[in-house]
């Protein structure tokens, strides 16, 4: 996803306008540099959680992507850096990017002595420094100043890592790199690691066993793509509560007469609260209390409370930390598909794009396969042809959220096209749905 949102707060106009943004950046006691988004080719800003060994969620590594490729990476170049360090503070802001987590953000060499850094807040961020960066006076002299600024800091560890203590004092974490070292080489390594009170993180933990062996050696943090990927769930049964919810919604969807969902609310004291908790939120801007469960449903209307119920859909599940990650894309998927939806569709077909999106992951959230979830509640046939076989009028602004969530920069330019949306309203819209995602997730 593209951000090029820069506001004049963190812009600084230099007097060369030819001068390169890295040269900018080079100099120890340069100011932040300009970005001239219009002139430099696009970058994405991307993140990938990072857990610890019960799969919570405990940081964000900040990732960036170039327009046309697939693959995220960590920036490699001072201006890289840079840019990903004044998009995230100016387009996205730090609590939308990372909540109440911290930052792991890539700081090549000479992105490490400049100003830069001076924008980022020390409490939130953790600065990776690269291997080579330690072994001059000067170095482990800034490294200690940004120390005691506040500022945590991270350092790579190679195969051939022998002088330990020359970087132990001025780094709070170590890396090491499943991509790069075989395990019995990390366990090797980290021995030296365990004298000093560093974190151990793992990267590139790509499969379950994995992250099993991992664990075994008892590392601190973890990351990889194994914990982006949908894994199924054993149980393949679904409570009491859960099948009250899609009753209620399989009414809703049909139109059943207001009195028969009453009814069906009316056999669950926890959904009656939920239903009026939620009306009477500040949110919804109710001018009076709500205290009954038929005017409820009338306030509402169907298609609201069709969409509040899709979200109960996934309430209760006992979910890991990785699969909670899962949940926050399918919200995700269903707010973007319904604001994308909102530039062609009628208000009613928009709002139903919202259920496409969020039940998009209804198999591996809910446990069964897709079939088997959509025969249980019974969705229209064009909503479960544009889940099931990507195919209708709904499936378009499906697969544009897709191209968004996979990287697929060139087809998502290529469905904007097709949808006469412009790329900067869909890049919005996509920014829109992760703060709404965000706020419901609080």
């Amino acid at each position: 996803m593209k951000w090029d949102m820069i506001t004049s707060a963190f812009r600084r106009e230099s007097p060369d306008k030819s001068s390169a943004l890295t040269d900018v950046i080079a100099a120890p006691t340069a100011q932040a540099p300009t970005l001239d988004t219009t002139a430099q080719e696009a970058l994405f800003i991307a993140r990938q959680p990072i857990f610890n060994d019960a799969e919570k969620v405990c940081a964000y590594q900040l990732l960036i992507r170039q327009a046309g490729t697939l693959l995220e990476a960590a920036p490699t170049t001072a201006e890289q850096s840079a840019r990903l360090i004044v998009d995230t503070l100016n387009a996205l802001g730090v609590q939308t990017a990372l909540g109440n987590h911290l930052g792991f953000i890539s700081m090549p060499e000479r992105t490490m002595d400049s100003d830069i850094i001076d924008l980022l807040p020390a409490q939130n961020f953790v600065l990776e420094f690269p291997v080579n960066y330690i072994g001059t006076p000067e170095a482990e002299e800034r490294c200690s100043q940004l120390v005691k600024r506040g500022y945590k800091l991270a350092r790579p560890i190679r195969n051939d890592d022998a002088a330990m203590s020359q970087y132990a004092k001025a780094s709070n974490y170590v890396i090491y790199d499943l991509a790069q070292q075989d395990l019995q080489t990390i366990a090797k390594l980290d021995r030296s690691v365990k004298a000093y009170t560093l974190i151990r993180l793992v990267r590139n933990i790509n499969t379950r066993a994995d992250f099993d062996a991992c664990k075994a050696y008892g590392f601190d943090l973890y990351q990889g793509n194994f914990f982006a990927h949908a894994e199924s769930i054993v149980s393949n049964r679904m409570d009491p509560s859960r099948k009250r919810v899609i009753e209620i919604f399989n009414l809703v969807m049909n139109r059943a007469d207001i009195s028969i969902i009453e009814n069906a609310f009316k056999h669950d004291v926890a959904l009656c609260y939920s239903l009026l908790c939620y009306i009477n939120s500040v949110g919804i801007g109710m001018q009076y209390k709500v205290s009954s469960i038929r005017n409820a449903i009338m306030l509402l209307g169907y298609d609201f409370l069709w969409r509040w119920l899709s979200l109960l859909v996934y309430a209760g599940i006992d979910l890991s930390a990785a699969q909670r990650v899962l949940l926050n894309t399918a919200i995700i998927r269903g707010r973007l598909t319904e604001l994308l939806g909102q530039h062609n569709l009628t208000e009613k077909e928009a709002n139903t794009l919202f259920v496409v999106g969020n039940f998009s992951l209804l198999d591996v959230l809910l446990g069964i396969p897709m079939v088997e979830a959509l025969k249980r509640i019974h969705l229209p046939e064009d909503i479960a042809n544009a889940i099931l076989h990507r195919q209708g009028k709904y499936a378009p602004y499906l697969e544009l959220a897709l191209c968004f969530e996979n990287n697929q920069l060139e087809q998502a330019k290529q469905l904007c096209v097709e949808l006469n949306i412009s790329p900067t309203a869909a890049s919005r819209a996509h920014l829109a749905a992760i703060e709404w995602a965000g706020v419901l997730a609080k």
